[in-house]
C-alpha cells in the first residue's frame, strides 16, 4: 500500500502542476508587482479558485468510486450526468454530509497552510539575468512534471497499471487528474494491431441471421433492473438475497449463471443491452463524440419487421439522455416522468416515479399497443438515495447495505407487474428479457474483485415456451442480449453488434472496461489488457478472488485471448 502511494504522487505533481501553473506563473512577474498587498490578495484568490474545485472532486470520489469502481472522468460534467447531480444534489448533502465536512475541514487547513507563508517585502528584487533563469528553471521542471516524466509520451491513466493490480489502480490516480486527461476527449485513436481481414476473421461484428424457419413474431420486453447485482439474488447464491420473486421466476426461465455487464454505470449499460454496445472507452457512448452515429438497435431491427417500439423509464426526462438516445437507436416512443399518468405522490422526490406505479404505467400502456411490440423498460428505485413509498417502509429486509432494502421493493415492483400481466392477452405470446444495467454497491469480498462487480442476472422467459427453462454456465454479456432475440425469434437479415447469440454461438466471450483495462473473458481464462500488453491473466473459475496472476505461463492461451481484445 505504502509503495501504491509512493507512485501516486508521480500522478499527483502532474495535477498540483496544471492546477497551479496559472497561481505559479503570476509568481514569475516583476517583484514591485509582486509585494503589492492587492496583488497578494489576488494571487491567495486564483489560489482557492483552483485547488478548492480540485479538492471537491477528489472528495465527490469518496463516495462516486462505490458506484462506478473508477475515478471520475471528464463526462461528469456533461449536461446528462451534471443535471441529475443538480436534480438530487440536496439528497448527497443529506446522505453523505460527512464528504462535506471533510471538504471544509481540508480548505480550513489550506488556509491555515497558506497564511504561515509570509512575503518578506524587504528584500531586493532579482535582476533580469537571474529571473529570466528562473523562469526557464520552472519552465523545464513544469514540462517535466506535466509530462510525468522523462520518457517518450506524456503519463496517461493507462501508466497506472504498472504500479497495482487492476482493483488498486484507483488508489495510484487522483481524480483531478483523470478528469483532465479525459476533459476534451474527441474520440478514440485508432489502433491498429493487424489488418482488417484477420479482425473480422477473429471477432465479427457483422452479423447475417438466415434462419430456416419463419420468423416468431412474438412480443419482446426487456426489463433492466437497476443496479440489480447477481450478488443481490438469492437464486445465484443459494437462497441467500433479496428477489424472492424473481428468484421463482428463474427457476421456469432460462438463465445464464456466467453472465457480465459491459459497463458500471447505467449510461453504459442501455447501449450494451438494446444495441449490442458495449462499453469500451472512458466517455459514455451516449455522451461520446459517436453519439449521432447510426447504429442497429433491437428497436430499430424489429420496427423494420413490423413492431411498435417504446421505452419507459421512470426518470426525470433528459435524465442521462436516454429519451435522446432512445431515438437514435430507433424507438418510436419515449415515456419517461413527464408522460407518466398517476398521482404527484408516485414521484420520489429525487430521480423519478416509484417502480410499482411506473410498472403499472408501463403495462396499461402495453395493453393500447397493437401486437407484435418490443417494449424496453429500466427502473429506478433501487438507485442511490434508495427510496421506497413510505406505505413500504419495513416491509421488506434492511440486509447489510442501504441499497438492500430498495432490491427488495423493486423486486416486489416486478412482482404486481407480472401478477398483473398475466391477466392481458399478450402475456402469453410475449419474450421476458430480464437484466441488469450494472452492478450495485458489493458487500461480499467475492463481488469486490474485478470480475465479481460486473457480475449480472440475464433472464429469459417465455410463458408459451417450456423448453425456454434450464440453467447455462456459457460465458454471456449484456451486448449478447440483442443478437440473442433475434436469433430466438427467428430474425432473417444483417445487422451489427459487437455481442453474438447466447443460444448458437460456440466462442462466446464478455469484455469490459473500468480503470484504463479491457478485461477479456471466455469460458475459461480472463485476460486484462491495458491497450498495449497483458497485465493479468487468470483462470477464473478455479481462482474466484483472481489472487493467481497466470500472465506468461499459458502462453497460448494468453496470446488468443490477447488476439480477440485486440
Amino acid at each position: 500500500m505504502m509503495a501504491i502511494f509512493f507512485y501516486g504522487i508521480r500522478f499527483d505533481i502532474f495535477s498540483v502542476l496544471v492546477t497551479n501553473c496559472v497561481f505559479v506563473l503570476l509568481h514569475l512577474l516583476p517583484y514591485q508587482w509582486f509585494i503589492r498587498k492587492n496583488y497578494q490578495k489576488m494571487l491567495k484568490w486564483v489560489f482557492y479558485l483552483f485547488n478548492i474545485p480540485a479538492l471537491f472532486v477528489n472528495c465527490i470520489d469518496f463516495v462516486f468510486y462505490r458506484f462506478t469502481q473508477k475515478r471520475a472522468t471528464g463526462d461528469l460534467f456533461t449536461s446528462e450526468v451534471a443535471g441529475d447531480i443538480k436534480n438530487n444534489f440536496f439528497n448527497y448533502i443529506s446522505d453523505f454530509w460527512y464528504v462535506l465536512l471533510i471538504l471544509i475541514i481540508l480548505v480550513f487547513l489550506m488556509e491555515f497552510m497558506y497564511r504561515k507563508i509570509k512575503i518578506d517585502s524587504g528584500k531586493q528584487p532579482s535582476g533580469f539575468i537571474i529571473s529570466a533563469l528562473y523562469i526557464f528553471i520552472f519552465i523545464g521542471l513544469f514540462i517535466i512534471g506535466a509530462r510525468g516524466g522523462l520518457q517518450y509520451k506524456p503519463i496517461t491513466m493507462q501508466a497506472a497499471a504498472r504500479y497495482a493490480p487492476p482493483r488498486l489502480i484507483p488508489l495510484v490516480l487522483n481524480t483531478p487528474f483523470t478528469i483532465i486527461k479525459t476533459w476534451d476527449m474527441q474520440g478514440l485513436s485508432a489502433a491498429k494491431y493487424f489488418p482488417d481481414e484477420k479482425a473480422e476473421l477473429l471477432i465479427s461484428i457483422r452479423k447475417s441471421n438466415q434462419p430456416y424457419l419463419p420468423m416468431k413474431k412474438l412480443n419482446v420486453i426487456i426489463i433492466i433492473m437497476e443496479s440489480f447485482s447477481r450478488e443481490y439474488i438469492g437464486f445465484f447464491n443459494t437462497g441467500h438475497g433479496y428477489t424472492p420473486f424473481l428468484d421463482s421466476l428463474c427457476r421456469k426461465s432460462f438463465v445464464f449463471s456466467n453472465a457480465f455487464a459491459n459497463g458500471k454505470r447505467s449510461i453504459e449499460g442501455i447501449p450494451a443491452v438494446t444495441a449490442g454496445l458495449p462499453a469500451l472507452m472512458d466517455e459514455a457512448f451516449i455522451t461520446s463524440a459517436y453519439n449521432t452515429n447510426r447504429i442497429n438497435s433491437i428497436a430499430g431491427l424489429l420496427h423494420a419487421k413490423g413492431y411498435v417500439t417504446s421505452f419507459f423509464h421512470g426518470g426525470n426526462n433528459g435524465s442521462m439522455g436516454f429519451d435522446n438516445f432512445s431515438s437514435l437507436a430507433g424507438y418510436d416512443k419515449f415515456y419517461g416522468r413527464n408522460e407518466y399518468i398517476g398521482p404527484v405522490t408516485d414521484y420520489d422526490g429525487s430521480w423519478g416515479i416509484y417502480d410499482q406505479p411506473f410498472f403499472r404505467f408501463f403495462k396499461n400502456e402495453i395493453d393500447k399497443m397493437p401486437a407484435p411490440f418490443c417494449a424496453t423498460i429500466f427502473s429506478i428505485s433501487s438507485h442511490h438515495p434508495y427510496a421506497i413509498p413510505s406505505i413500504y417502509k419495513n416491509k421488506f429486509p434492511k440486509g447489510k447495505q442501504p441499497i438492500h432494502e430498495s432490491v427488495g421493493y423493486a423486486d416486489f415492483a416486478l412482482q404486481t407487474f407480472f401478477n398483473a400481466a398475466s391477466t392481458s392477452s399478450w402475456f402469453n405470446n410475449t419474450l421476458f428479457v430480464i437484466t441488469a444495467d450494472h452492478t450495485g454497491p458489493a458487500y461480499e469480498t467475492y463481488y469486490q474483485t474485478t470480475k465479481g462487480i460486473f457480475e449480472i442476472p440475464i433472464i429469459f422467459y417465455c410463458p408459451s415456451d417450456t423448453s425456454l427453462k434450464g440453467i447455462s454456465g456459457r460465458i454471456t454479456q449484456q451486448a449478447d442480449i440483442f443478437p440473442s432475440i433475434l436469433d430466438y425469434l427467428n430474425y432473417s437479415g444483417s445487422y451489427s453488434a459487437f455481442g453474438t447469440s447466447a443460444f448458437k454461438e460456440k466462442d462466446n466471450f464478455a469484455i469490459n472496461y473500468n480503470n484504463n483495462l479491457y478485461q477479456y473473458f471466455n469460458q475459461d481464462y480472463l485476460l486484462q489488457f491495458d491497450g498495449d500488453s497483458t497485465v493479468g491473466f487468470y483462470q477464473y473459475h478455479r481462482d474466484s478472488f483472481l489472487l493467481k496472476n497466470l500472465a506468461g505461463r499459458n502462453i497460448e492461451a494468453q496470446h488468443d485471448l490477447e488476439l480477440k481484445t485486440k
